[in-house]
């Protein structure tokens, strides 16, 4: 019984970390288009720019806000958003009326 009860604690922990690392992923992504996009003006990096506004745009939606600089020396990134602040940042869908 206990072996049983370890792999389901085993698979739920590993079901939980799934978006989390998703997540970090979508950073990862974020991070390295906005590193392209500081090079000269070319086509790769005006298309590393349109990238790194697509996943900052999906970053917004799944709950991450912009984190600004601690020190002069550290780079602005993401961190998750409280709720109140995602609540803020996701526009409310109004109900279409019924004809």
């Amino acid at each position: 019984m206990s072996l049983l009860r370890s792999l389901l604690v085993l698979t739920l922990l590993a079901a939980c970390a799934g978006p989390v690392l998703a997540a970090e992923d979508a950073v990862a992504r974020w991070q390295r288009a906005d590193a392209a996009c500081a090079l000269p003006a070319s086509p790769l990096a005006n298309q590393a720019c349109e990238d790194r506004d697509r996943y900052a745009a999906s970053l917004r939606r799944q709950g991450w806000c912009e984190s600004r600089a601690t020190t002069d020396y550290d780079h602005w990134g993401w961190q998750r958003c409280a709720p109140a602040a995602t609540a803020r940042a996701m526009p409310r869908r109004r109900a279409r009326p019924h004809a």
